[in-house]
């Protein structure tokens, strides 16, 4: 037990102290407070017996603060104005509506549809980003994209979309390697991979997808990288340092740009895909706007991305 719940069992005196102090006296404090003035004096002799220090003093017919009642009425305004602050975070928290996604899924999809997320919904949304999936476990969320098989303790899900994914290399590395949408799996695989690392994440990895993308066992060659982050990925396949796997719905702008050109075939993951998750039991209006309004989005992009080459 704190020592201030020893020395004042009841709390609710310091908040009858605080009025006092606000107000100048025990009559207008016992108005604020919608208590009786007798009410009030009897907690402030009880607060003082508890303290064991006197907190005022008579000023003629008033009551002034002694100086260890002007002490506690600092550290008590002091204490109260933190937890209001606190609170009142709450309630600014309470009213944004948290979204989590991955960096890719961000910067590639969500943020240009924000706007439209947001009217939609008719809320503020904050983007929450995170890199692996058991950083959701620490961290305040509402809404989520999460890659994996949509089976988790305490979320409820569904289907954004299955997990499509092809290669994708600048269109001046793929002439000069002479890879088109048509290369063959087995071609690819003495090239400049370019790896994310895979600890904690559930998205295909290379290996995965050379033993989805052809019938024959197929030995990529060794990363020369690892990189930790697929919007720097990315950024390496459009500078032509190497082949990247490219997600669905996530590149789609980039090769309607002629920014990348798609160098091998589709794979469509047997098992898994991005899903919208959400806590068990907490689903509201909000969260069904924004899952309508992404599946739009969804119907619109999918024709693009299995067009793409």
């Amino acid at each position: 037990m704190r020592p201030l719940v020893q020395r004042v069992p009841q709390l609710h005196r310091l908040a009858v102290f605080d009025a006092v102090v606000s107000a100048g006296d025990f009559t207008s404090a016992a108005r604020a407070l919608g208590i009786s003035q007798p009410a009030v004096s009897r907690h402030m002799a009880a607060l003082a017996r508890e303290l064991e220090v006197p907190l005022f003093e008579r000023s003629g017919r008033s009551f002034v603060l002694t100086r260890q009642g002007r002490s506690l009425a600092d550290a008590v305004d002091a204490s109260f104005c933190s937890i209001e602050r606190t609170l009142a975070e709450f309630e600014a928290q309470s009213q944004v509506f948290v979204f989590a996604v991955q960096p890719a899924m961000a910067t590639t999809w969500v943020v240009p549809l924000l706007d439209q997320l947001e009217t939609a919904a008719g809320t503020e949304i904050q983007l929450r980003i995170f890199e692996r999936s058991d950083e959701l476990d620490a961290s305040d969320w509402h809404l989520a994209i999460v890659p994996g098989t949509g089976r988790w303790d305490g979320w409820e899900s569904t289907m954004l979309f299955g997990e499509a994914v092809r290669p994708f290399a600048a269109p001046s590395l793929a002439a000069e390697l002479g890879l088109t949408s048509e290369t063959a799996p087995a071609e690819l695989a003495g090239h400049n991979l370019l790896h994310i690392d895979d600890v904690g994440r559930p998205n295909m990895t290379w290996a995965e997808w050379f033993s989805e993308a052809s019938d024959e066992p197929i030995t990529p060659a060794p990363p020369r990288l690892l990189y930790n982050a697929y919007p720097t990925v990315i950024q390496e396949a459009l500078a032509g340092n190497g082949i990247a796997l490219g997600w669905q719905h996530l590149l789609s702008d980039m090769v309607e740009r002629g920014l990348l050109i798609p160098v091998g075939p589709i794979v469509q993951r047997r098992h898994g895909g991005h899903h919208v998750c959400w806590r068990a039991g907490q689903a509201d209006e909000r969260h069904r706007a924004i899952v309508d309004r992404l599946q739009e989005e969804i119907l619109g992009s999918s024709a693009s991305f299995t067009a793409m080459g």
